[in-house]
């Protein structure tokens, strides 16, 4: 395989990363966009869950960072909001609130587009790059379809390239495009709690909040199946979400959402939300399961094809891992180009590499989910009680040790567990399992910072 053309399928932020990542292993890299890009912050068709609330993990922001240097400072001067997410975000869980205090684990709000409009700009740094407007219809192999020689599109004509990346979402067609040719399509594995999302923008009077609290975040829990969060964004906005999960909705109207956001385990939610000032309509999204695409257990797989991001994975939206498995897989593609020639055995290693990262935070965010009950689970064994009993006592230490929540925290948004499981952590919860603690979990009032 040459290393003239990359094909990337999908321009949103995996197939831009990953645009950036091939970039100077490439003469050309072409981006292949079925949606038409206008940059007017607008969310687009082809991202369903473009309206709702989402979240750049410490992780991530990194691993952005590492394709455009001065990544947190374009987020700030777009009008990015940053907070302490130990501090300024009260977070209600199943153990009450927990406990507040200042911490280095900031985190950006914004709204999805203009997330995209900023890593989207960076693509004019790499001249070979372009973006086309067409829908990919097929895969095009040789005559033995042992390799993948470039796409067809809609109109009939034929894109050649050296290698093709699908970062084309959830919705990707790979598996039956190469189901096509003769190959296996990777065996998958879901996860599934019915999850539905209600977001709205709106502007948050001054008095709303509590001085030094940027917001609220009281997402559901096993037992209790309504919750939401009020998110500061980017230019002054706020985002409200209502989130439900086996088949309890949110509703698509005013009342009814406020309604919804008063059942939720703090009444917070619902008296900040009626006390905001709408500046869009509701916008809705469902999602029935998270998924995983083994692609990195193929037993045969063709040359010059590899899949990413959310066409890999796709998550519980709760969790905030998207936007960072796009960021890691085109870092994983980065170093797979930069560290060996060997490009015919470039996507079983891409794949198996990703799926590292992929196959553990998956397991994150289904073995919470598995939880609710009613869950549905396929090829995915049930997470092991013990593990569960360790982390749910960390979560009751939470609500009044400020260094478990902060501990917690930053598991979350280094995607990395190993700080929950020192000896010094281990230590601490031995001895609150041998104490007893009974107390009153207040659901009106915001604890203050440690």
């Amino acid at each position: 395989m040459g290393r003239k053309r990359a094909i990337i399928i999908g321009a949103s932020i995996g197939g831009s990363l990953s645009a950036m990542a091939v970039s100077p292993y490439f003469d050309e890299v072409l981006l292949i966009e079925r949606e038409k890009l206008v940059e007017n912050g607008e969310a687009r068709k082809g991202v369903p869950q473009g309206r709702q609330a989402h979240a750049l993990l410490g992780i991530g922001r990194d691993l952005i960072s590492g394709f455009i240097p001065d990544f947190p400072e374009q987020l700030r001067q777009a009008g990015c909001s940053e907070v302490d997410q130990c501090l300024q975000l009260p977070n209600f869980t199943s153990s009450g609130w927990r406990a507040r205090t200042a911490s280095s684990i900031t985190s950006f709000g914004f709204r999805r587009p203009l997330l995209e409009m900023v890593i989207r700009s960076n693509l004019n740094r790499f001249a070979n790059c372009k973006i086309i407007n067409a829908t990919v219809k097929s895969l095009v192999a040789d005559d033995e379809a042992k390799a993948i020689l470039g796409v067809s599109l809609s109109d009939g004509s034929v894109v050649a390239g050296d290698l093709v990346i699908d970062a084309s979402g959830r919705g990707s067609q790979s598996p039956r495009w190469l189901e096509q040719l003769g190959y296996p399509v990777p065996d998958e594995q879901h996860v599934s709690c019915f999850m539905g999302y209600a977001s709205q923008l709106v502007h948050l009077p001054k008095d709303v909040l509590e001085p030094g609290t940027a917001g609220l975040v009281a997402m559901p829990y096993p037992g209790h199946h309504r919750g939401g969060l009020i998110i500061p964004i980017d230019n002054g906005m706020h985002m409200i979400t209502a989130a439900g999960m086996m088949r309890d909705y949110p509703p698509l109207e005013q009342e009814g959402l406020l309604d919804y956001l008063d059942g939720a385990s703090t009444p917070l939610l619902g008296k900040v939300a009626r006390a905001s000032e709408p500046l869009s309509n509701i916008a809705g999204y469902r999602m029935e399961s998270s998924r995983l695409r083994r692609w990195h257990l193929l037993d045969r797989r063709p040359s010059g094809f590899i899949a990413t991001g959310d066409a890999v994975a796709s998550f519980n939206p709760f969790y905030g891992q998207g936007i960072t498995i796009s960021a890691k897989g085109a870092a994983v593609l980065r170093n797979c180009l930069a560290t060996s020639e060997d490009d015919l055995s470039l996507p079983g290693r891409f794949q198996s590499a990703f799926a590292h990262f992929v196959e553990l935070a998956f397991s994150v965010s289904g073995m919470a989910d598995s939880l609710y009950d009613g869950a549905e689970l396929k090829n995915v064994a049930p997470p092991e009680l013990d593990q569960f009993a360790y982390l749910g006592t960390l979560s009751e230490m939470a609500a009044e040790d400020p260094e478990v929540s902060v501990a917690l925290v930053a598991a979350h948004f280094n995607m990395e567990a190993q700080g929950l499981f020192t000896d010094r952590m281990r230590a601490k919860v031995s001895t609150w399992s041998q104490a007893t603690h009974a107390r009153a979990v207040d659901t009106n009032n915001i604890p203050a910072p440690v």
